[in-house]
């Protein structure tokens, strides 16, 4: 038979890489082999043909915050970067957590190029609201400290909200730092100039404090599958390797710029500030273990865009990081010795099966024909021309890396040929 598409090249696999052809007919992988025809062929040669990657971790700023970034721009970001599948968080002007507003931005997210979906916010006032919000969010988000959009979710609420979210099956992504230790520690900071000082401001122990908290509270809902945001210390990955042994449904995920970047590199880019705060280099280490060896179960890019001059004048925290997802993945490849299975498994078949998306994540017959197709010898060097994001600016201008997405294919549609975004 004759596929609408055949991409041939290296598969990467659960097992590892195959050499082989994929045939795409109605949008769905056919099968895979090798002499297959097509309408059209992609000839990836050596490249490495990855699902499409999956980020269940970013902050689209539409409704509310257009001039920052949309679901049009936002998506073409993530196109750029081999993103065909994210999820968007609750935390905008009107957030996310009635039946009214998720069905908004439902009708305004429709203008985007790839699959969007997204977590509820969780009412202070109504824990219990997020039963009527359940069949149109692919999970909640819950965050235990200040920060963009959000407020503080009070600690002693905790278990009863974990038991509302219990009850709708989807799972629960929580952002963990402890606002009394943030707090304290912002007053002792306030007369230090130094533009890493911001990170003794939100220090690593408030984010630890609060995963125990979580975990404590989990303790109480052996049934909901829970998920740490963006970790950034050591002890965090410890603490949530130590608690899936005990048999918590527990996951953390690692945010792109906290792998990439340490505390250090703060005093050079002050745009760098984010929360939680870059770490010291024994903590990157540390997280990039995870990724290689696990203990790390998602990669994210957490992508919070402002634009540049309010980061400079208001100190504001977030980096956007989309358009950079496959520059990152081609440096954990290239430069720091992550094999090609971990990345699918971290960046594709994890978050699927984490958010219940079981027709994609994977290169096999039967499910999405969702590609992410990575040329790690077209190295590039980061320019702010190039971002697709309507922020314009790049936590990663001017830095070199060895590859980047080549060819990116949704629901068996071609999103980017050769480099270039197709209209």
């Amino acid at each position: 038979m004759e596929h609408d598409l055949v991409l041939e090249g290296r598969v990467v696999t659960p097992g590892g890489i195959l050499e082989s052809e994929v045939g795409v007919s109605d949008g769905t992988i056919a099968e895979l082999g090798h002499g297959l025809r097509g309408a059209r062929k992609i000839h990836a040669g050596g490249r490495l043909i990855f699902p499409g990657f999956i980020d269940i971790h970013v902050h689209l700023r539409e409704p509310g915050w257009e001039q920052k970034e949309d679901f049009r721009t936002g998506s073409s970001a993530a196109v750029h970067g081999g993103v065909t599948t994210m999820v968007d968080m609750p935390n905008n002007p009107v957030p996310t957590d009635s039946p009214q507003a998720l069905g908004a931005k439902a009708a305004l997210a429709k203008k985007a190029s790839i699959d969007v979906r997204f977590h509820g916010g969780i009412r202070k006032t109504d824990p219990e609201a997020v039963g009527r919000i359940a069949s149109g969010v692919v999970g909640y988000k819950l965050y235990l400290s200040e920060t963009t959009g959000a407020a503080r979710f009070p600690e002693e609420l905790l278990p009863r909200v974990l038991g509302s979210v219990a009850a709708t099956g989807k799972p629960i992504s929580i952002h963990c730092e402890d606002q009394q230790i943030i707090d304290e520690a912002s007053l002792r900071r306030r007369a230090d100039p130094r533009p890493d000082s911001y990170a003794d401001a939100r220090p690593g122990d408030s984010e630890t404090s609060a995963v125990r908290k979580v975990i404590e509270s989990l303790k109480g809902e052996p049934s909901l599958v829970a998920n740490i945001c963006h970790a950034s210390t050591r002890e965090t990955v410890a603490l949530v390797k130590g608690a899936v042994a005990k048999g918590m449904r527990l996951s953390c995920e690692a945010a792109l710029h906290h792998l990439y970047y340490n505390r250090a590199e703060m005093l050079e880019n002050p745009l760098l500030r984010t929360n939680p705060p870059l770490r010291g280099e024994d903590d990157r280490q540390a997280l990039l273990d995870a990724v290689k060896g696990g203990g790390v179960s998602f990669l994210v890019t957490d992508h919070a865009p402002h634009l540049e001059d309010e980061k400079v004048s208001q100190g504001l925290a977030g980096v956007p990081g989309l358009d950079d997802f496959s520059h990152v993945v081609s440096w954990l490849i290239r430069a720091q010795g992550v094999a090609p299975a971990r990345v699918a498994e971290i960046a594709a078949a994890a978050p699927a099966r984490h958010l219940g998306l079981a027709d994609r994540g994977e290169i096999a017959p039967g499910k999405r024909a969702d590609f992410a197709v990575l040329d790690l010898r077209a190295s590039e060097v980061v320019k702010n021309e190039s971002v697709r994001s309507k922020c314009g600016w790049s936590p990663y201008e001017e830095k070199e890396f060895p590859g980047r997405a080549r060819w990116v294919v949704r629901g068996g549609e071609l999103l980017m040929d050769d480099f270039e975004q197709v209209s």
